[in-house]
């Protein structure tokens, strides 16, 4: 069974992605970590009354780096375990910038070189070439 506690109240909850019923509290980016901490998915159960009883006191939480590296890998947002953009993903987003705009690609980059690294830096390998080659092409065709 699933359970998990919120890092807000303290109050139990079935999923660690879920909104607390008792508080209300969504954990967002890397709050999503310390949520996954405070899940069964990582402590048992006695580990996570304990944890719960702290939060309740107000005691602060204070993971560790290899905590969060460790909730990193198991969410997949980690380099080791990201497995990037599909063929099709890659293709897709070259003829886009080229043809259109190298916009998407810079937005990927940026938009996911936190969650999913590995595909956030093939994004970046294709936005720099396309920005050069679509600055180059259009250069050629204002000025001739």
């Amino acid at each position: 069974m699933n359970r998990a506690v919120c890092a807000r109240c303290g109050a139990s909850r079935a999923e660690f992605r879920e909104v607390c019923s008792a508080c209300g509290y969504r954990a967002e980016g890397e709050g999503v970590l310390v949520a996954w901490l405070l899940s069964s998915a990582h402590f048992d159960e006695k580990q996570l009354d304990a944890a719960a009883e702290r939060i309740k006191k107000g005691e602060p939480l204070r993971p560790t780096d290899a905590m969060f590296d460790r909730a990193r890998k198991a969410l997949g947002e980690d380099l080791s375990t990201d497995q990037g953009l599909s063929t099709a993903q890659r293709v897709g987003l070259l003829v886009l910038s080229l043809l259109v705009t190298p916009l998407p690609a810079w937005l990927v980059a940026v938009w996911w070189w936190r969650a999913r690294p590995r595909a956030a830096m093939q994004a970046l390998a294709l936005a720099v070439p396309s920005s050069a080659a679509f600055v180059a092409f259009w250069l050629w065709v204002v000025l001739g």
